[in-house]
């Protein structure tokens, strides 16, 4: 039951997140997009650490969602179904960087 809970208060927080990321695509300037992105990472630092850790490759909201529903469909497939392409995009996002597309945009 406690699991529950804790999953209900990430997806309210996930909530919340996609709200602020409709902001930022919507921000008249840099300024109001700065102070976005700031309650954007003040928020999703109340997340769980393992959730925090498990999702940091794909943290927008959709990638956080997909988690949950991912992380759901583990512990019991049967109850929990999800799309073959969903899990795709799941092992996409928590497959390790490229070095040489990265260095594109790292520079050294």
């Amino acid at each position: 039951m406690a699991d529950s809970n804790i999953t209900s208060e990430i997806l309210k927080t996930i909530d919340i997140l996609e709200v602020l990321e409709a902001l930022l695509d919507n921000a008249p300037n840099s300024e109001i997009e700065n102070i976005l992105q700031e309650a954007w990472i003040k928020v999703s630092e109340t997340f769980p650490d393992d959730f925090k850790e498990a999702t940091r490759e794909d943290a927008g909201a959709e990638g956080l969602r997909r988690y949950i529903r991912v992380k759901a469909f583990f512990e019991n497939p049967a109850q929990n179904p999800i799309s073959s392409e969903e899990l795709e995009a799941y092992y996409r996002n928590r497959a390790p960087v490229d070095e040489d597309s990265a260095e594109f945009f790292f520079p050294e």
